[in-house]
């Protein structure tokens, strides 16, 4: 016998029902960041008197679009839903019948089967519902199993009135609760009620929900499912307080009557770890006339305060004051506070002397070396393709102007994790901090402008060097003669500078709060055990500990470092004694080469640097004023249109003159056969001094505004003149006049100081020496000759190597 089958009626799709894909969660959804304002006249009151808007409690959750909390189709159906009128029910029947139904429950609150007919479901919980049609089916059928789910839910239509921000009327799903509407409407205005929300059916309130309990408890135990008709009911909003300050929740909060200021704190998320519990503030209406402060402390007693509506409660933080406690500060291994204890002195801060190691000190030193001195390095990969502009990196690892492309590193070897600043110093691959280690001098030159823009020349600029200065920059960029770049800063980076003459104790008196000073000598406190010097602490004390560098210690008390490098029997860096003389210090480092070059020593000093640079910048101003003076006068005498292009030519002189830095050079007074230390000057040395001794040179330098530029071979009985006939002399727009020699040893030789004024061929014999340069500038053109010129590129450039050739010489 054939199996009967159930069908659904004709042109209705026996398909399971797909749901609707979920909205997206709250974390999902992007907010806008607007910051709170204030709504109503209690929350501006509230803002003026804590210095800042405070939120009303809860009202940030109604910010967004409501749908997302509205209930959807994945949600399951409980066992108490309650079938009705346009629920969609999903029948799957087996056994000696067959069918897969979708029906839905029509007014009348049935639905149909086919072969078995109406079957009333309305009023029908979900859990009941399999064996209420097993039961109806098997009034029909005999041997069979049934299973029913719900699958489109019908839609109901409640009413939202009272202070809600969309008060109305909203179409929800059957599944939707109270806290469903309330999201779904827009939740209450900053005037509406979030603690006594109301459901009223058929004309009783049958929930008077809080919101607060669902957000500050998770509580949802008065969380009604809302059926069709049902009104909701948002009342004016009740007492408000605010609270503000060390509250875990700073905010507005609506109260209920006959709270109490711990109800309030409790709301607030209790007192935060820094709340002064000493300290409590209210400020208060009084009658409706006036305000008034209250203070007390919170202790049980002010637990039970009662809050009025319009409250304003301030909890203060505790002051930030140790008690009992010293604090160590400066150049200290472990500055921090330490607890005070009756008697507690110096020492028992500072037990030794490795107590004034600071950590600084101790990475430095640690950073020396590392594990990447013994392995092998790895290149940086090429790029396939080669750069497109200058600034791009070539296929050979370095940069177009010839550095390397990670920034010094010939190799491109660097430690993972470890800052370039601290590479290790040993690795000849891995230039630490300040590093020119490249054997191509012109990387080195790069990687030294790069560390210390300040030190950077203009093309042009370095072009002024004499070859001794070449040859000595030469050799200072070959592999790796130095390991720094400053190696003075390098030897003081590693020698702790205690100042340990001198220190302090900050002390305040509790009574008038005066502050005084006591001086402390670390020295006899720690080294000489003086138990003078090791004074007593008081609860409160600052000790500080000062490095040379923190202030400035006299002359003989300082760390100081030079440099002797070149043609000596011992070239390094040498610390000085007291009042140490230039030639004290070349004779303790074995005294000269039999190849040193005494007239081309060049002694650099900071001081001098810096007095050099100040001329020069004050140079560049002047000569700013007086540019602008002139092309004001070129642009009324001539015509306006060439006035973009003088304008242009002037600011590139400027600029390059700026750009000049003075090297610091002191030119000593030495003579061309001198070669014995004694013709040095017996001069002082001061700290970072750095004495250059070259060998011996082969050429003289000619450079400037003449046809062939260049070194030429020292001829003894060639003079200034005949060195000018080699080079070309002078070109049509050269200013001979003005020509000058920079001697080796630093002095400038000038051409109209030997020739005079107006006329004289003295400076031509001029006798020259190895490593002496001649420098012929460019003539600067003026009046209508300015006009009919083209190339202002030729003008800057030949300034600019004047102007840094000047910026050697003292």
């Amino acid at each position: 016998m054939r199996t009967p089958t159930l069908m659904n009626p004709g042109g209705f799709s026996t398909d399971q029902y797909t749901p609707s894909k979920p909205p997206l969660n709250p974390s999902q959804i992007w907010r806008p960041q607007v910051p709170t304002q204030p709504e109503t006249e209690f929350e501006q009151m509230v803002a003026d008197s804590v210095g800042r808007p405070l939120p009303l409690f809860g009202q940030s959750l109604f910010v967004q679009a409501p749908s997302t909390f509205s209930p959807v189709d994945w949600m399951q159906v409980p066992s108490d839903y309650i079938i009705g009128p346009g629920d969609e029910l999903q029948i799957r029947i087996w056994g000696q019948v067959q069918a897969n139904l979708r029906v839905f429950v029509d007014r009348s609150g049935q639905i149909y089967v086919p072969q078995v007919g109406q079957i009333s479901v309305a009023g029908i919980h979900y859990g009941d519902l399999e064996p209420h049609l097993k039961s109806e089916i098997s009034k029909i059928f005999k041997n069979f199993n049934v299973t029913a789910n719900i699958g489109r839910l019908r839609s109901i239509q409640v009413l939202v009135v009272g202070n809600a921000r969309y008060p109305g009327t909203y179409t929800i799903s059957s599944l939707s609760t109270l806290v469903n509407a309330i999201f779904a409407s827009g939740g209450p205005t900053p005037q509406g009620s979030l603690r006594h929300i109301q459901v009223r059916r058929d004309g009783a309130t049958i929930t008077d929900f809080d919101f607060y309990d669902l957000l500050i408890k998770g509580d949802k135990s008065k969380d009604v499912r809302l059926l069709p008709g049902d009104i909701i009911y948002i009342p004016h909003v009740g007492p408000v307080v605010a609270i503000a300050g060390s509250v875990n929740s700073p905010a507005i909060y609506e109260m209920k009557d006959h709270s109490t200021l711990g109800d309030l704190i409790e709301i607030a998320g209790d007192l935060s770890p820094v709340a002064d519990t000493n300290k409590i503030t209210i400020d208060r209406f009084a009658e409706h006339t006036a305000r008034k402060t209250l203070e007390f402390p919170f202790d049980e007693q002010s637990r039970t305060e009662p809050i009025k509506d319009g409250d304003i409660v301030r909890v203060f933080s505790i002051v930030p004051r140790f008690e009992d406690t010293v604090t160590l500060r400066g150049n200290v291994a472990n500055p921090g506070r330490y607890p005070w204890k009756p008697g507690m002195r110096v020492r028992d801060l500072l037990p030794d002397a490795q107590a004034l190691l600071t950590r600084r000190y101790w990475r430095n030193r640690a950073a020396i070396v590392n594990g990447s001195a013994t392995e092998y390095p790895l290149r940086a990969p090429s790029p396939q393709n080669g750069p497109t502009n200058p600034n791009q990196t070539q296929t050979n690892g370095t940069t177009s102007n010839g550095a390397p492309a990670n920034g010094g590193a010939p190799n491109g070897s660097t430690t993972p994790g470890v800052p370039q600043s601290t590479q290790n110093n040993n690795s000849p691959n891995v230039p630490p901090e300040g590093i020119s280690g490249s054997a191509n001098a012109a990387d080195s030159l790069f990687a030294q402008s790069a560390l210390n823009p300040s030190a950077a020349q203009t093309p042009n600029a370095s072009s002024s060097t004499t070859p001794n200065q070449q040859s000595l920059q030469m050799s200072s960029t070959t592999p790796y003669p130095n390991v720094v770049r400053d190696i003075a800063e390098d030897v003081r980076r590693y020698a702790p500078e205690i100042n340990w003459d001198y220190a302090i104790i900050q002390r305040v008196n509790p009574v008038d709060l005066s502050s005084k000073l006591i001086w402390m000598s670390p020295r006899k406190a720690i080294i000489e055990k003086d138990e003078a010097s090791n004074l007593e602490l008081q609860p409160g004390d600052i000790v500080t500990i000062f490095s040379q560098r923190d202030i400035s210690v006299p002359q003989s008390d300082r760390s100081q470092y030079v440099i002797v490098e070149g043609e000596v029997m011992r070239p390094g860096v040498y610390k000085l004694e007291n009042d140490e003389t230039l030639r004290s210090v070349l004779q303790r480092a074995g005294g000269l080469s039999p190849n040193a070059y005494v007239y081309g020593s060049q002694l650099t000093r900071e001081s001098a640097r810096a007095d050099q640079q100040k001329s020069l910048n004050e140079l560049a101003q002047t000569m700013e004023v007086q540019i602008r003076q002139s092309a004001m006068s070129a642009a009324a005498s001539s015509n306006p249109g060439d006035l973009p292009q003088l304008m242009a030519a002037q600011e590139a002189i400027i600029s390059q003159l700026r750009n000049t830095r003075a090297s610091g050079r002191v030119a000593l007074p030495v003579k061309p056969k001198d070669n014995n230390v004694t013709d040095f000057p017996d001069i002082a040395m001061e700290d970072n001094d750095r004495l250059s001794i070259p060998h011996v040179p082969s050429t003289v330098s000619v450079i400037g505004d003449v046809y062939n530029p260049g070194s030429f071979i020292f001829e003894p009985h060639n003079s200034a003149g005949a060195y000018l006939e080699i080079a070309g002399k002078g070109k049509p727009q050269s200013d001979l006049h003005h020509a000058f020699v920079l001697r080796a040893n630093g002095v400038v030789v000038a051409a109209n100081n030997v020739n005079g004024l107006f006329e004289g061929s003295k400076f031509n014999r001029l006798r020259l020496y190895p490593g002496d340069q001649i420098v012929v500038p460019y003539k600067l053109p003026t009046g209508a000759f300015v006009r009919g010129l083209q190339n202002w590129t030729q003008i800057s450039s030949q300034l600019a190597l004047t102007a840094a050739a000047l910026a050697i010489l003292q």
